[in-house]
């Protein structure tokens, strides 16, 4: 029974793609790289972004965290996909992100499953005080952000990426995720693969409502910009959810996922981060 593929209605899907995802995943945290930055990215997002200032310091307090998922894999380096809105805050539909910028000012850092499930079983308190974090992350930089499909690459080198708490390199593969070749269809079964802070292997299951939305049918909000195709889901993610794969029941990438507007949830389409990580390879 275990190595039958499951067709969509089969109640194996879960399981299998469960074991197809597990090693894929990564999260992610942004913190000001040292505290004579703040006073920069101040300036910045007041005179050039038009955030309000008690907004700035609002977000400085806050932990910004997201989901994200191997998607390219060339010789010793991971390429990382999430969500750009991890840095909202800089850009607009008239104001282009500077990524020159975000990896000078922000440390963006990663841990992968292995990291954390030896942390777990070294640490039994891990979880009791999350604002203790005894963790060591592994370094990354963007490598490419398109902030009107909400996607930004992130590449991390392999001798940097930690397997364990006395900091030895993690020797696990980490497969990337494959996008659909076929475009799902409402009342397809899909899954939410995710990493909210203290959540590992965190998973919602449910189902596509449509697969091919634009933003101004969701709202009246447009200053982003966004001009992506998204997935519609019956499905909702919470605070550290976005940037994950939204699976089918094959196990392969329908949509990234961008979060909720009203009642539901919504992905970034898989033909959308196809041709966002075209040429990824040489980055």
């Amino acid at each position: 029974m275990e190595n039958i593929r499951p067709n969509m209605f089969s109640n194996i899907p879960q399981r299998y793609v469960g074991t197809k995802r597990a090693d894929s995943l990564f999260f992610i945290k942004v913190q000001v790289a040292s505290t004579d930055y703040k006073v920069q990215i101040k300036e910045h997002l007041v005179n050039n972004c038009g955030i309000r200032s008690k907004a700035v310091d609002k977000w400085f307090q806050a932990v910004t965290v997201a989901t994200g998922f191997t998607a390219v894999e060339v010789e010793n380096f991971y390429y990382i996909l999430t969500c750009a809105h991890l840095f909202e805050y800089f850009y607009s539909a008239e104001i282009k992100v500077d990524c020159d910028k975000l990896n000078s000012w922000f440390n963006i850092l990663i841990i992968c499953q292995h990291y954390e499930s030896d942390m777990i079983a070294n640490h039994p308190n891990l979880y009791a005080d999350p604002s203790n974090d005894p963790r060591f992350y592994s370094p990354a930089r963007i490598v490419k952000l398109d902030q009107s499909k909400d996607l930004m690459l992130l590449k991390v080198s392999k001798r940097y990426l930690y397997g364990n708490h006395t900091m030895q390199l993690c020797q696990m593969p980490h497969p990337v995720l494959s996008l659909a070749t076929v475009k799902p269809r409402p009342a397809d079964d899909i899954m939410l693969v995710s990493w909210p802070p203290c959540r590992k292997d965190s998973v919602i299951t449910g189902q596509l409502v449509a697969r091919d939305r634009v933003y101004g049918q969701l709202t009246q909000y447009l200053w982003k910009g966004y001009s992506m195709h998204l997935v519609e889901l019956n499905v909702v993610g919470g605070a550290g959810c976005s940037g994950a794969p939204v699976l089918s029941h094959q196990a392969a990438v329908i949509g990234l996922y961008h979060g909720r507007i009203e009642s539901l949830g919504y992905a970034v389409s898989a033909a959308d981060i196809y041709e966002f990580c075209l040429g990824a390879h040489q980055l």
